[in-house]
């Protein structure tokens, strides 16, 4: 079960992001996160829910993660996730579930 590190919600609630660590860096390596991205595309239909969730790793010179780390930007109800390292440039990820 991840770490729970960021959950923020759509401005009109129809997603809902939540990013976690995996355990812990082992010495100066990299941490591993799952970024989870939830629409619920009926609220009138019990699991009408679409998911998306991917594991990478960021690299923060062996540091444990905060919500410094990550950024979230967004479109509507399109987020877009940035993860910021000490050893990495930034990478970003823009999930639509359309």
């Amino acid at each position: 079960m991840p770490h729970s590190i960021v959950n923020t919600t759509s401005s009109d609630s129809t997603c809902e992001v939540a990013i976690g660590e995996l355990g812990s860096p082992m010495f100066f390596g990299p941490s591993t996160i799952t970024i989870k991205v939830s629409w619920n595309t009926d609220p009138n239909v019990i699991g009408a829910e679409n998911v998306t969730e991917i594991k990478t790793d960021l690299h923060n010179d062996g540091k444990s993660l905060d919500s410094d780390n990550f950024t979230v930007t967004w479109h509507g109800n399109i987020p877009t996730v940035t993860t910021h390292g000490e050893e990495q440039s930034d990478q970003s990820y823009t999930f639509n579930w359309k």
